[in-house]
This record gives C-alpha cells, sequence and structure tokens, in this order.
C-alpha cells in the first residue's frame, strides 16, 4: 500500500482527539476536513496528515477516519526568519518514521510547501494563495515578500503542482520552467448545499465577505454605496482585517453599510439565503471560496476579471465582471440587481445545477486519488 504524507494546516478542532481548543482564530482551509471524511473508506492509500500547533509540547498522534493525524509543535513567533528551522525538524522525523511515496504539500503561507520540496521524498504542492502575484497589488507586511520568494523556490522545485483555476495556472507557470500545473479545484462545505435562497425585496442586501483589506476591493464597495443610486439597498461586510484599517474604514462608511466581523461558515450561509448577490472586487484571487459559495447557494455574483472566480460565473448570465477601481460601473451592477428581483432570482439559478455538481467535496477528494495514481504510475513507467 502506497503511503501519502500530507503536509497541511489541518484545523485541528474538527478531530475529536483535539477539540475546539484548537480553532484556529483567523481564516482556515475549510475544504480538509470534507477531503478527510471523504476518504474515510479508502484503502488503496495509507493516509498520514503533519499539522504543526503552538498548543502542543511534543508530538502527539490520534487515528482518525481511517486516517492518521500527526500533531508536531512549533512556536508562536518567529518562525519564518529561521527559515522554519524547528518545524522542518519535526516535519523530517515524522517523515522518518512514515516513510511516504509521495509528500503532498499544501500551501506556501507558511512552513508545507517549502518543508515538502526539501523533504527529500517526492513532493506534490497544492496552491491555496498565490503570493508571487500577490505582491504586486499595494504595500504588504515583510512576512508576505519573504513567503513569496519561498512560493517562488517551491514552484520551481515541487515535482508536481495543482492550482484551482486556470487564472492561477498562467499566474504560476512561469516558475514552473515547462513542466505542467494541474487544475484541480477545491469543494464548498456541505452546508452550503443544504442552504435555501430567498432573498430579501425590501431592503435588496448584497454581501462582501473576505479579509478586511485593500487587495479585496472593499474600498470600491464602500465607494459604490456612498452613491444615492444604492441609498435604498444595504451592504453587510463579513470578516476581520488589521484592526487600524478597519476601523479608518468603518469611521468613513455610508449609513447603509453594517459590519459583522468574521463569523463562523453557519452565520456565512444563513446571511447568503437572505442576499441579493455576492460583491468581492478583488484585485488577485486564486479561487475565493466565497464566489463559489454563492454560486452552490444561488446568488449572482459582482466581481473583477482578476482572479480564479472568472471559473465560476460568466459576465451577463449570472453576474457581472466589472474592472477594479470602475466605482461607477460597479454601481450600475449593484442597481441593476438591487431594482430588479425576477432578474436577481434568474442570475442566480444560472448555472447553479453545474456548480453544485461540480464543487461537491467528494469530486474534489477522488480527483486527489486519481492524482495520486497518475504520479505513481509515473514512477513505474520512468
Amino acid at each position: 500500500m502506497k503511503k501519502i504524507a500530507i503536509l497541511a494546516a489541518f484545523p485541528l478542532h474538527h478531530l475529536k482527539g483535539f477539540g475546539k481548543a484548537f480553532q484556529p482564530k483567523g481564516h482556515y482551509a475549510t475544504w480538509l476536513p470534507q477531503i478527510a471524511e471523504s476518504w474515510q473508506s479508502e484503502t488503496e492509500f495509507e493516509i498520514h496528515w503533519l499539522t504543526g500547533s503552538d498548543l502542543v509540547r511534543e508530538p502527539a498522534t490520534s487515528r482518525e477516519m481511517n486516517q492518521t493525524f500527526h500533531v508536531y509543535p512549533i512556536a508562536s513567533k518567529g518562525r519564518a526568519t529561521s527559515l522554519y528551522s524547528r518545524d522542518r525538524r519535526e516535519i523530517q522525523k515524522i517523515l522518518g518514521q512514515i516513510q511516504p511515496d509521495l509528500v503532498h504539500a499544501w500551501g506556501t503561507e507558511d512552513v508545507c510547501g517549502f518543508a515538502g520540496v526539501r523533504s527529500g521524498y517526492p513532493c506534490l504542492l497544492s496552491m491555496q494563495g498565490i503570493h508571487t502575484n500577490l505582491i504586486r497589488y499595494g504595500l504588504h507586511h515583510l512576512r508576505v515578500y519573504f513567503q513569496a520568494a519561498l512560493e517562488a523556490y517551491c514552484l520551481a522545485r515541487a515535482g508536481w503542482v495543482t492550482v484551482e483555476s486556470e487564472w492561477g495556472r498562467k499566474k504560476i507557470q512561469p516558475f514552473r520552467m515547462g513542466r505542467p500545473v494541474e487544475i484541480l479545484e477545491y469543494g464548498v462545505h456541505p452546508l452550503f448545499f443544504d442552504a435555501c435562497w430567498r432573498p430579501t425585496a425590501q431592503t435588496p442586501t448584497f454581501l462582501f465577505v473576505g479579509t478586511i483589506c485593500p487587495q479585496k476591493g472593499i474600498e470600491d464597495c464602500l465607494a459604490a454605496f456612498r452613491d444615492p443610486r444604492l441609498a435604498h439597498a444595504r451592504l453587510e461586510v463579513f470578516g476581520s482585517g488589521n484592526p487600524r484599517y478597519l476601523s479608518a474604514l468603518r469611521q468613513g462608511s455610508p449609513p447603509n453599510v453594517e459590519w459583522r466581523g468574521r463569523q463562523p461558515p453557519e452565520k456565512v450561509a444563513l446571511a447568503l439565503e437572505k442576499a441579493s448577490g455576492l460583491i468581492l472586487p478583488t484585485r488577485a484571487d486564486t479561487s475565493p471560496n466565497v464566489v463559489k459559495e454563492a454560486r452552490v447557494v444561488g446568488l449572482p455574483v459582482i466581481t473583477s476579471p482578476q482572479g480564479g472566480q472568472t471559473t465560476y460565473m460568466r459576465n451577463g448570465e449570472d453576474g457581472f465582471l466589472v474592472p477594479c477601481h470602475a466605482i461607477s460601473e460597479l454601481t450600475s451592477a449593484i442597481a441593476q440587481l438591487s431594482r430588479n428581483p425576477e432578474k436577481v432570482r434568474a442570475m442566480g439559478e444560472a448555472g447553479k445545477k453545474r456548480y453544485r455538481e461540480q464543487l461537491r467535496a467528494k469530486v474534489t477528494a477522488q480527483a486527489f486519488l486519481s492524482l495520486y495514481r497518475k504520479i505513481f504510475s509515473e514512477f513505474e513507467g520512468g
């Protein structure tokens, strides 16, 4: 039986062996638990997950869903400045015990990608955000530039790479030196499939969901809702961000904008049920989850052409593509939906069935199993 070691920031609070105390404070990869759940009857591969936590002092192991979860200790600060040396030592010890046939490293935002390509084992790298593209838009913390440099290194050295969208593939292909990049979609949490969409017509409500930062285009949203054409409509903002930046935005926001803060997926799903549309004027997103969630629920989406979210919508059919900073055009698109419930309903239903089939977690899980088989067949063929 082939062994797969997955290096990922698995949300440990989903495991019985760890619990709610291990819930991440910020955004986490909601699609990973779904994949693990889909693999619980898997017998073809021996699956091991490796995740770091600053809440453990010694390595811990939990056997759940017919898979093994290894948790290694990490420091709460100063990890990147040492090139994650302690993390990589802990990971390497566990890999030495497992002796995997393949290391699957998930993401370049932290240690996983770097540890994977430096492990000495065949490495598959699955992208989440794309730092080498993000740094082109606005100023960032020094750590973002550091991770972008590591990302370029990882992309050049990983044996295989997956990304969620064609847009993402085009952004990272130059770092691959002619080697292929697979497109493999990540699924949506099941609760969004259960949501019943009933938009509120009396006060048309639109949602912005994501990190509150300039790169997500939140300032475009606020500018649009200052326009008198949208005085009858409302914008609900879900997400957290830099406290100083967030405070400045809130002080200058119009009265028809409500700030909800960071909320769990259940609360976001309830808000999507009542909304007339999702607005995300992003500058650079590989494949934003919230757009997929909105399309599964059945909302129209107003977004920019700058990102992989264009995979899940067709301009004029199930939403609108508006260039970044085009405030008047953005306002007009929102106004069209706010004044026309029939158009909202028609756009929301367009393509909904297709996305609900495409974006299920079991589809993602099976696609990765197929990719593992393909990689091992290449070994045998070589």
